[in-house]
């Protein structure tokens, strides 16, 4: 709150403190742990006495530089995100969202309000091959010189390898990349969310351990094997040909069971039909089982007892049995191959016995996937950006994406992609959208990596793998357009780019040079940077405050003036400095009675009276007055 009103509210300077956020939530529970304002460790010691690990014997992952990459899923940025509407498509109404910039800024800014609302995460990370692009820590440092840096480009600017496993922190750089990225993603999962992580060889050890540890190995998901490719003879011992998923729910406890529909062939083995449809039948002895059910004699139709051999069980159990018979689930079928065995005699019995299965119950349920799959080669990938004329290497195929977008069985689900590549994720979510009927909703972030000269995406004009992305989401979304017809359906998406803060006054940082702090002093006297427009304004304030990045903005006039409109009103903004309202016309501002009105500080220009009688008509209407 401003000081000098309690009736006005100040947008916050930067992202959640997610270290404040953690303390003020133990200083609920334990107040008594707080001293002079610090939190007092021999006190949680006491209430945790018997779960607390001794330091010199737990088991982890350890590895140089952990607690600095915790402190930078941590700490707060002032950074926020640029409307880039000449690259979107359909501004106005779509709700997908792409993001040019550092992944780990764009996660601090996404807190606020997509905490706890999206379905599935999909990230395809470096595998860390030693020809991986490495992130940055700190996205003010600037893409070419982080490059420079990290020794990824020369002197010339032509990129180099940036991760070799000479350097002596291969594994250990790759881990500091990913475990506050990691952090910060599991916070936006909801309860019955899930992540699902592409990984190769040389990292998926180290990958499982960090995901026990940020996650919990009681969240943990079988990991899928994928072929990548079949006809490979590369490689020192074994032909590499598979890599990998790593999944892990945000609580597995609620999450929906995965299932996958039918295939043709399978619908076909359901050959049998009744008054209630399609069935197949399954002998209720299965020798291959081992447990479960129960062991118990069986009357047939002439009344010989049958059952089962070696002391192995029925798959189901004697009510089970009784309730399939009533309900006419149960079919006896003379035959001399039968594995039953005559109860009282020994001998080899007359009957079998079989339960139905109907076709309407299994489509319901679905199937469990296997955790194995050779259905989803790279070869599939190549030829989804060929059909689009988009020049790219390694792309995972969009049958991939579809496939766990299908298991996780939510057409409503937000979908989160932190290392979006060429957009494969975009493209997923707007054809299975098509195919289902869904209304699945993607937000991408991709930093503005180079592509090398050699490439065939550089000869093809894009000089970064994210103006790869944006081609591909544009001509995804319109051949999936083209196979609808007249059917509506959000082929669109809103693109958005990092920067620093528009308002100097938020944009700090430690480490800023004297001459830069001296101009950042000077600018303190405006709210806004001069040449920023009000969409960019108005973008950040809304982010500050925990609005999302689809909010339907719209442009209204009030006499001379001209806001933004938010929500059908819900909240307006006056962003502009000139002309300075009358406080006639701030009445006729809340008269549209918004829940919030935002206005710059700098527009009362130093007028105390129509400050203090703007904040007596917000306070008698009940709106809230906020500044920025």
């Amino acid at each position: 709150m401003n000081s000098e009103s309690t009736e006005i509210f100040e947008t916050p300077n930067s992202t959640l403190d997610l270290k404040n956020e953690l303390v003020h939530q133990l200083g609920d529970l334990l107040p008594d742990a707080f001293a002079d304002g610090k939190f007092n460790l021999e006190k949680l010691r006491e209430y945790l006495s018997d779960d607390f690990l001794d330091d010199r014997e737990r088991f982890g992952l350890f590895w140089p530089g952990k607690k600095r990459a915790l402190r930078a899923a941590q700490e707060s940025t002032s950074a926020t995100l640029k409307p880039n509407i000449v690259s979107s498509v359909n501004w106005e109404t779509s709700k997908n969202v792409f993001i040019e910039g550092d992944n780990l800024e764009a996660l601090k800014i996404l807190q606020k309000h997509y905490h706890g609302k999206v379905k599935m995460i999909y990230i395809d990370p470096p595998y860390n091959t030693g020809n991986d692009f490495i992130y940055p820590d700190n996205y003010k440092e600037g893409l070419s010189s982080y490059l420079e840096w990290t020794k990824q480009i020369n002197e010339e600017g032509k990129k180099l390898s940036s991760n070799s496993e000479s350097e002596g922190r291969y594994h250990s750089n790759w881990l500091n990349m990913m475990y506050p990225r990691l952090k910060l993603a599991r916070n936006l999962l909801r309860e019955d969310g899930v992540i699902f992580i592409s990984i190769g060889d040389a990292e998926l050890a180290n990958l499982v351990i960090m995901m026990r540890e940020i996650f919990g190995e009681k969240n943990e998901l079988p990991i899928f094997t994928r072929v990548t490719k079949k006809s490979s003879n590369n490689g020192a011992t074994f032909s590499p040909c598979t890599d990998y998923i790593v999944g892990f729910a945000r609580n597995l406890e609620i999450l929906s069971p995965f299932s996958v529909d039918l295939t043709p062939d399978q619908i076909k083995s359901f050959n049998k039909s009744d008054e209630k449809g399609a069935y197949k039948e399954i002998g209720l002895f299965q020798a291959a089982l081992k447990h479960g059910g129960s062991r118990y004699p069986i009357e047939c139709p002439d009344g010989q007892l049958v059952n089962t051999p070696r002391g192995l069980p029925w798959r189901w159990n004697q009510a089970k049995l009784q309730d399939g018979l009533a309900k006419n689930l149960i079919v006896f079928k003379q035959t001399p191959q039968s594995p039953l065995i005559d109860d009282m005699t020994g001998a080899r019995a007359r009957w079998n016995v079989y339960t139905k299965l109907y076709l309407q119950d299994r489509e319901e349920d679905g199937l469990l996937p296997k955790n194995f799959s050779d259905e989803f080669q790279n070869s599939l990938g190549t030829r989804d950006l060929s059909e689009l004329g988009i020049p790219f290497d390694f792309p995972k195929p969009v049958k991939l994406l579809k496939f766990l977008l299908g298991i996780i069985n939510d057409p409503d689900a937000l979908v989160l992609d932190l290392f979006a590549g060429s957009g494969t994720t975009a493209q997923a979510v707007l054809e299975q959208n098509a195919a289902d009927g869904g209304k699945r909703q993607f937000i991408l972030t991709q930093l503005p990596e180079p592509t090398q000269e050699s490439s065939d995406a550089f000869a093809a004009g894009y000089q970064s793998i994210s103006k790869v992305t944006l081609e591909r989401i544009r001509k995804a979304g319109e051949k999936v357009q083209d196979s609808l017809g007249g059917n509506v359906l959000d082929i669109g998406f809103r693109a958005y780019e990092l920067v620093d803060s528009h308002f100097p006054k938020w944009n700090t940082s430690s480490d800023i040079q004297p001459e830069e702090l001296r101009q950042q002093v000077l600018q303190l006297g405006q709210a806004s940077n001069s040449d920023s427009k009000s969409e960019e304004l108005v973008t950040e304030i809304l982010l500050k405050q925990g609005y999302s990045l689809s909010e339907d903005i719209r442009t209204l006039k009030v006499g001379e003036l001209e806001l933004k409109s938010i929500s059908e009103g819900v909240l307006l903004a006056y962003l502009e400095l000139t002309p300075k309202p009358t406080l006639n016309q701030f009445r006729e501002i809340l008269e549209m009675d918004p829940a919030k009105f935002i206005i710059l500080e700098d527009v009362f220009a130093g007028d105390d009276e129509l400050k203090t009688n703007l904040v007596q008509e917000c306070k008698s209407r009940k709106i809230e007055l906020w500044t920025a």
